[in-house]
């Protein structure tokens, strides 16, 4: 995956002839769980979809002022992480929906990447309504005719009303259903000591999920062992064989956020690259490394990647606003 290569910032769906009304999304009640990869109502972002052409869809996501783990940025701000946790649901739900994916399949984030609008994702009086024009621009693995595909890529703009807030590209990968007695071996590596939850933006030990690193030497760095908490309700809100994508993204946001300390960020662009699963039964080691700024601008720019048997897992590039 290139760090270079634009995301669109319009996406060209055209409607097709009969389009009318019923387009229209509503936001009354959320998709069920199973479409999007969830065991707990309460995480479901999406609340309604519609498919505008062969690989064209619109999609509505609600977004909570509160949320319990994405809570808002600085009291001003909705989590920009929503974006992500918004595209990989319609992912999951457009493979399911209209690509045959079957419910009982593993579903694995292989690339994500977007950027948001920060004046257009502040709080508001209500929840956000976010409406996804959303495109599947490669369906990959079998055929329409002899199976549902193996790979999926969506990219999608979101927009605010009639404001675009951002846009996203997010490749998802399924495979079969595995024994659910495999891989479970030797159980999980020592949970390490949090950092202090205010050092990478929480208030809570339980939300964090980088460890105080055991080497002396790690410690003088922006190194961290990976916190895996298996029992952590959203990010791990049902049984998995490997750590969940989105649990690396949160890395990500906590090693930028303790990079940058004492101001809180706001990311509003990020790119990352899961190259290989990441297993819970493996210690993890997180690593950050600033790089130079591109302009007279105040974000800050880290590559965080994720280590794992002395191999790369994954690897991601956070541009964050700085806040007071």
């Amino acid at each position: 995956m290139s760090h270079t290569d634009p995301i669109p910032k319009t996406l060209t769906l055209p409607l097709p002839p009969d389009a009318g009304p019923e387009t229209d999304l509503r936001f009354v009640r959320t998709a069920p769980r199973h479409l999007v990869d969830r065991s707990a109502v309460a995480e479901v972002l999406i609340t309604d979809w519609r498919r505008l052409g062969p690989d064209a869809f619109r999609l509505g996501a609600q977004w909570p002022r509160g949320h319990h783990f994405y809570a808002p940025i600085a009291g001003t701000w909705y989590d920009p992480l929503l974006t992500a946790e918004s595209l990989r649901q319609a992912s999951v739900l457009v493979g399911q929906t209209y690509y045959g994916v079957p419910a009982d399949h593993h579903f694995t984030i292989t690339e994500l990447e977007f950027e948001v609008v920060p004046g257009v994702i502040l709080l508001g009086t209500r929840p956000a309504e976010m409406r996804l024009e959303a495109a599947a621009t490669a369906v990959r693995g079998a055929t329409r005719r002899s199976g549902p595909p193996t790979a999926l890529t969506l990219e999608a703009d979101l927009l605010r009303g009639d404001d675009f807030a951002g846009a996203g590209r997010l490749t998802l990968r399924a495979s079969a259903p595995r024994d659910p007695a495999a891989g479970e071996g030797g159980g999980y590596p020592p949970l390490p000591d949090p950092v202090p939850p205010a050092i990478v933006g929480r208030l809570d030990e339980r939300d964090v999920v980088l460890g105080v690193p055991r080497s002396a030497a790690a410690r003088r760095g922006l190194s961290w062992d990976l916190r895996i908490d298996p029992g952590h309700p959203v990010l791990f809100d049902h049984p998995t064989h490997e750590i969940p994508g989105m649990v690396l993204l949160e890395a990500a946001r906590q090693a930028v956020q303790a990079a940058c300390a004492p101001y809180r960020v706001l990311p509003v662009e990020l790119r990352s690259a899961f190259h290989s699963p990441l297993t819970l039964d493996l210690p993890c080691r997180i690593s950050a490394t600033r790089l130079p700024a591109q302009d007279a601008s105040e974000d800050a720019a880290l590559r965080v990647t994720a280590w794992q048997s002395g191999r790369l897992a994954f690897d991601s590039l956070v541009v964050a606003s700085l806040c007071d």
